[in-house]
């Protein structure tokens, strides 16, 4: 087993050199990552974050008369979203019956929690669970399973893929240290209280949200 994810580490480390030799390629690995990343089944063989990140740091060093940060951005978010469109497809169309699928059936721990979260959190578990690496293509898969209507799933995919896939460019394109300038110019702690307050709020009238997502697109 070491071997094989050593093998994964492998690809991944020859994918980022291939950007870095070949930088015009980037947002199509971009975009081949962020939808094996959100495909159910191969998402757990798919060291996205890693790459994506990689890809970021290849963006910043590169010419940017090459191809610059909003395309791969576009690319990856596209991934990203098609990913989970097809998972929650599957889910849709073969119901229970995909839990019993090669190779969703391999990973019957992990479904059943995916299944846990979503029956908790409703369409909220779409946007959290992209950033969650165990829930990023298991939560979209149990959604179509539980008959989740299209629309608050789609709205909730977009979202959360233009968010997930910018954030992950951005911190390798970045660097650490001005993500320290930021996250100080951005006030720092008191920042991220507020911002905790408002996530608190969310889940607190969570199901209000829901309902009323539900209204206008349901």
């Amino acid at each position: 087993m070491h071997g094989f994810f050593g093998w994964i580490q492998e690809a991944a480390d020859w994918l980022l050199g291939f950007a870095k030799a070949h930088p015009e390629s980037a947002f199509m690995i971009a975009f081949i990552v962020s939808f094996g990343e959100s495909f159910a089944g191969i998402s757990f063989l798919v060291p996205g974050t890693t790459i994506m990140i990689g890809i970021g740091a290849v963006l910043r060093a590169m010419d940017t008369d090459v191809l610059g940060f909003w395309p791969t951005w576009a690319a990856a978010a596209v991934g990203a979203i098609l990913g989970d469109w097809i998972s929650y497809w599957f889910g849709q169309h073969y119901h229970e019956h995909v839990l019993d699928m090669w190779p969703v059936r391999r990973y019957r721990a992990q479904m059943t929690k995916a299944l846990e979260f979503f029956g908790r959190w409703g369409v909220w578990a779409i946007f959290i669970g992209r950033f969650m690496g165990p829930f990023r293509a298991t939560v979209p898969l149990v959604a179509g399973v539980s008959r989740m209507p299209f629309w608050p799933f789609q709205l909730a995919n977009v979202l959360s893929a233009l968010i997930w896939s910018a954030t992950l460019l951005l911190v390798g394109a970045m660097g650490w240290d001005t993500l320290k300038s930021t996250w100080h110019w951005l006030g720092g702690w008191p920042s991220l209280a507020a911002i905790a307050v408002l996530l608190l709020l969310a889940v607190f009238f969570r199901e209000r949200i829901v309902s009323t997502f539900r209204r206008m697109f349901g």
